[in-house]
């Protein structure tokens, strides 16, 4: 049985192995700018999951296809293929908002991930028009920033309890 490293440890092994010459990675030009925190990875995903909401809640599919995702944005439902592409994800949310009138999404932790990239976990609501809960279920996405605006570049999620 074969093992195999990654990350940085997989990465400078690999370089290693091929006979490539160890580069310091570590970034000590006094200009760069800082990491970004988890707070503050939150607070972006938080502010455009609102405007997510109110998208949907206004039945503008098509808003939510090219304002929330990028141009080559995909859409990984559960028990249905992947929608790529602002054409195929506002036909699946103009089916969606014929059934679901509004959604929540509380996000439950939200890291950076490497540059113009942040991972969100998020708990998922919808709810009827008379305001009954029709289901639940977890999310997981990758938002990347995209002419200097934060969308989604996968959405992905299952239905059923959240924790």
């Amino acid at each position: 049985m074969m093992k195999y490293a990654t990350g940085m440890t997989g990465a400078l092994a690999a370089m290693t192995l091929a006979g490539c010459v160890a580069v310091d990675v570590t970034d000590s030009t006094p200009d760069a700018p800082a990491a970004m925190t988890a707070a503050e990875a939150r607070a972006i995903v938080e502010a455009r999951n609102g405007d997510f909401e109110k998208l949907f809640a206004a039945d503008d599919a098509a808003g939510l296809a090219t304002q929330m995702y990028t141009a080559g944005g995909r859409l990984v439902p559960p028990d249905a293929p992947d929608m790529v592409g602002p054409e195929a994800i506002a036909a699946y949310w103009t089916g969606a908002l014929g059934v679901i009138e509004t959604v929540d999404l509380a996000t439950v932790e939200a890291v950076p991930a490497g540059a113009g990239h942040i991972a969100e976990r998020t708990h998922v609501t919808l709810y009827g028009a008379d305001g009954s809960v029709m289901g639940a279920g977890k999310a997981v996405i990758l938002w990347t920033q995209e002419d200097g605006t934060w969308k989604m570049q996968w959405d992905s999620w299952n239905n059923g309890p959240v924790e």
